[in-house]
């Protein structure tokens, strides 16, 4: 009778690497056998606590806890010796340099390989020499020694062979084709595999026969015949499964999952990893559940879903601290940092990337060290420390050759090269990207390469030499379109409508243009999406101007609706639009042939420009609805650089278009007097507001009046949020005595049609004491309370108003009773701060409650209003500080009303306090009689205009409040 000592290996056909690419691991005879030593009863005793001792080690090292299996081979050892069994020492030491293997402690593990070879040859244990030759020839395999692996492996099947001792065999087979697989002769890989896999089933070993199968299915896989992979998989998991061997199963489904990840399918890709990680997690195999985290995110990040990538890869830091798993850490942390860079989270990953970059110095890691300083390079360059970022990058540069893997190479010269761009070093930057273009000789490297040539193109734009420009942009965009990046592939299109547009291209740049923000209207659509392209307005804004150049004017005012979204976009960061937005702009038939048209030079490309026109229904739908609003008119002004662009569209017609030669910056500094003078009840405004009537409706004021308009929906652009449009004056009348002003967000996004109207059922609330402080920039701002005047007199207007004032003010009591009433009115300190004077997120704009509670624009995310039909604001300021922005801040409180489902807001635009008073008073009472919002707001503001009390004639009165949303 024999003795049989159970050896098992961790890893299976495949190891679980950094890189996703599939590794073939070669695992030794799972069962060997030596004489039996007669023994006493002690000693029997001995050998029975050394066998078991032994059977638990080997599960702790299946289940890839190496420190306790030393441990325990440790014991067993002694015992061993003790007992002078020299066939269980030679079996100890065997599987003991099986776990220094596995911990890459390679010369630990040749010392006590040796000595268990030199035990086996000496008691001419000839089925454990070839045992143990396997596991020394495996070691030299690990160490990419495929000769020494080879020579070793064919003298233990030398010996198996003329010995008979068939599993030993099959596993020399098995080890043999190993190699040829790490060296690439991938089909006399399967030659051998299958005489391995010949023997396994000859002799029933049914564990090593799944090994054997799993490492075939690792081979069909890098021949790219993925349909083979699979079966052979799905074979080698039914073995795992019928021996009950979880680590095995788990294995084989982290592998199935690579296949489905290679064949493009990644939602089931997912599916596998997430089975594979459950099974391991069971066993308690942190180290190879960290590392398939790793793999999971990057398929998230894939798919847009930044959010579970990132919490994939912080459970795959957790696993990997579990496991005490110091390279699986690094791992995690290079993930988690490529993850936040990519996000824009550049605090985040320079914190993660220094974590690992002292991890690696500690450990004198120069691959590692090189490879994270590119990294944190390129975050000091988003974060505008653009000196820091060179000399962090040129530190690493000889770090990275030294370590000689050229695609890090690589991404350090494109690392530089982007570096150099922002410092606008563009000769510079063009050479960096340029070597890494030549480093990458063989360009298997694809998004270095995309990179270095997007850099290339990039670089030779702002050098104005476009056509080469376009070609290297044309590459990389072919990269990215291959590799399926969206983000990446919409950036290039903006970037080619852009050179486009600086060589007269137009016809062109608008179909590069319509591409770029039709890839990021899709990306926005989906959930958890943002934008990608870096200046997204600035895109939007040429597109808009190009159409509007070649009088394409309705789709013009698609883009300007999308422009609009895409503002409160970057402010909210939750606004997706709607189905009407979620395409993007049309294509018509001659663009979708430009985009479609192989030739590498764009400029060679040619347009019909005879054949650019198509039907709208979205435009026809409109003016449908403008129709049900008599004398009703949707008005677009848009800002250039150089030109104001007028849109005007009407209930029917053609749509109009005027182009005002007049600059940007002239068109803000009246603005900004208008605000100025306006802001004292004693200023003269009419000079400001007479320029801005000749820029913004003077040039369409025959179309009005033709069109009989007594209405103007207005979505203005930019700075011109600032500006109450009832207020231009033509030199005679302000512009509210001819017309009613609806301020609308975009067209899209409005609710055109009209509603009953319903009996005033008012909440009116105020605060009325205390003194408040909020900071803008650097300054502290005091707010001032209100008076109980204006609510007061709201009471004895509207009979049953609720009034809430002070202490009864909370915002808990005061939100949670807002469904009650289909009018809200607030005459508190509101703030809308600018990005100029705030941090230009909507946490800095809110309302004050009277329990000095703030509520801000943020937190309205969560309000459901959809039983108010109107909010008012009679206490709001803008501009706070004097510094004007782009007005997001203004339009961003209108969208999280409108999109809890209010109709209409009204809010001023600079606190008049009581004097507001009979504006409100007029306008409460004209809503009572059943008239529209708009026409309320007009109604009043004219009658303070001719009433008898002069000074209330001053705009400063009666011209701060605007309406937005639906006031018909």
């Amino acid at each position: 009778m024999k003795n049989s000592y159970l050896y098992l290996s961790y890893l299976s056909a495949i190891a679980i690497i950094l890189f996703p690419v599939h590794t073939i691991t070669n695992i030794p005879n799972v069962l060997a056998q030596t004489p039996e030593v007669e023994s006493s009863p002690e000693s029997s005793a001995s050998k029975a606590e050394a066998d078991k001792l032994f059977e638990t080690g080997v599960e702790q090292f299946r289940t890839g806890k190496f420190d306790e299996a030393l441990e325990s081979y440790e014991k067993v050892l002694a015992i061993r010796k003790e007992l002078g069994d020299q066939a269980g020492i030679a079996q100890t030491l065997n599987n003991m340099g099986d776990v220094y293997v596995n911990q890459r402690e390679y010369a630990q593990a040749l010392d006590v390989l040796q000595q268990a070879l030199t035990i086996r040859r000496k008691i001419n244990d000839r089925p454990g020499v070839s045992e143990t030759l396997n596991l020394i020839g495996f070691t030299y395999q690990r160490q990419r020694e495929f000769s020494q692996a080879l020579n070793l492996h064919q003298e233990a099947l030398d010996i198996s062979q003329a010995v008979k001792d068939r599993p030993n065999e099959g596993e020399s087979l098995h080890n043999i084709a190993a190699v040829k697989a790490s060296q690439g002769q991938l089909d006399q890989a399967l030659e051998f595999y299958e005489q391995a896999l010949t023997i396994r089933e000859e002799v029933g070993d049914r564990r090593n026969r799944g090994r054997t199968l799993n490492n075939m299915g690792v081979v069909y896989f890098r021949m790219s015949n993925y349909d083979k992979a699979l079966e052979t998989y799905q074979k080698a998991l039914t073995v795992r499964r019928e021996i009950n061997d979880s680590a095995g199963v788990g294995r084989l489904l982290n592998n199935i999952g690579f296949v489905y990840r290679e064949k493009g399918e990644d939602s089931e890709a997912l599916k596998y990893f997430q089975q594979a990680v459950a099974m391991l997690e069971s066993i308690g195999d942190q180290r190879s559940v960290g590392r398939i985290y790793g793999f999971m995110g990057k398929l998230y990040e894939k798919q847009g879903e930044e959010d579970k990538a990132l919490e994939v890869y912080e459970k795959g830091l957790e696993a990997a601290k579990v496991a005490e798993d110091k390279t699986a850490q690094l791992e995690a942390l290079s993930y988690l940092g490529d993850a936040y860079y990519e996000m824009g989270e550049n605090a985040k990953a320079q914190s993660i990337y220094e974590q690992s970059l002292a991890f690696y110095q500690e450990a004198e890691d120069k691959a590692g060290e090189g490879k994270t300083t590119v990294g944190l390079g390129k975050v000091y360059n988003r974060l505008g420390e653009n000196d820091k970022a060179k000399q962090v990058l040129l530190k690493a540069l000889p770090v990275n050759k030294e370590v000689g893997e050229k695609s890090v190479i690589a991404a350090n010269f494109n690392a530089l090269g982007e570096a150099y761009y922002s410092s606008g070093d563009y000769s510079i930057a063009l050479n960096y990207h340029k070597l890494a273009l030549n480093n990458l000789p063989d360009k298997e490297d694809k998004n270095a390469v995309a990179i270095a040539y997007e850099g290339i193109g990039d670089s030779l734009y702002q050098l104005r030499q476009y056509p080469q420009a376009l070609e290297n942009l044309v590459q990389a965009l072919a990269i990215y379109k291959e590799s399926e990046e969206t983000v990446k592939e919409g950036k290039i299109y903006g970037q080619l409508g852009t050179i486009l547009a600086a060589q007269e291209k137009p016809e062109l740049a608008v179909v590069f243009y319509k591409q770029a923000i039709n890839l990021n209207e899709v990306m926005r659509s989906e959930e958890g999406e943002k934008s990608f392209l870096e200046k997204p307005e600035e895109i939007y804004r040429n597109l808009a101007g190009l159409l509007l150049q070649q009088e394409r004017i309705v789709e013009a005012q698609q883009v300007l609706d999308l422009l609009k979204i895409q503002e409160l976009d970057n402010y909210l960061g939750n606004v997706k639009g709607n189905e009407a937005t979620a395409t993007g702009v049309k294509l018509l038939a001659a663009e979708e042939k430009i985009l479609t048209e192989e030739t590498t030079d764009i400029l060679e490309r040619e347009i019909d420009k005879n054949n650019l026109k198509a039907d709208f229904p979205e435009f026809n739908n409109l003016q449908a609805k403008l129709q049900k609003l008599p004398g009703t008119a949707l008005f677009y002004p848009l800002i250039l650089a150089d030109k104001l662009e007028l849109v005007l569209i009407q209930a029917e017609g053609d749509p109009i278009h005027k182009t005002v030669e007049v600059k940007a910056e002239e068109i803000e500094g009246a603005i900004a007097e208008f605000r100025l003078t306006i802001l004292t009840p004693v200023g003269d405004v009419k000079d400001s507001a007479e320029k801005l009537y000749n820029w913004l409706i003077k040039p369409i004021e025959n179309e009005l009046a033709q069109a009989n308009v007594n209405t103007i929906l207005y979505a203005p652009d930019n700075q011109l949020r600032y500006l109450p449009l009832a207020a231009l004056y033509d030199g005679e009348k302000w512009l509210v005595e001819s017309f009613g002003a609806n301020n609308i967000i975009a067209a899209s996004l409005t609710n055109f049609e009209t509603k009953p109207k319903n009996q005033p059922r008012v909440l009116a609330a105020a605060l009325t004491e205390g003194n408040y402080q909020v900071k803008v920039g650097t300054r502290q701002v005091e707010l001032t309370p209100t008076t109980v005047k204006l609510v007061e007199n709201l009471a004895e207007t509207i009979p049953g108003t609720r009034k809430l004032v002070n202490s009864e003010f909370s915002s808990e009591t005061t939100i949670s009773s807002f469904n009650e009433y289909n009018i809200v009115h607030l005459d508190t300190p509101v703030v809308l701060l600018t990005g100029e004077t705030g941090n230009g997120k909507p946490e800095d704009s809110f309302i004050l409650f009277g329990d000095g509670d703030r509520v801000t624009l943020r937190d309205m995310e969560s309000w459901s209003l959809p039983n108010v039909d109107l909010v008012v604001l009679s206490a709001a300021e803008t501009n706070i500080g004097g510094q004007i922005g782009n007005g997001e801040e203004i339009v961003g409180f209108g969208y999280q009303m409108q999109n809890a489902g209010v109709e209409a807001i009204v809010t001023s635009l600079w606190r008049v306090n009581d004097d507001s008073a009979q504006l409100m008073n007029t306008f409460y009472t004209v809503l009572q009689e059943g008239k529209s919002k708009t026409e309320a707001l007009r109604e009043a503001q004219i009658n303070m205009i001719t009433g008898k009390d002069k000074e209330a004639n001053n705009p400063y009165y009666w011209s701060s409040f605007i309406l937005m949303g639906n006031g018909f």
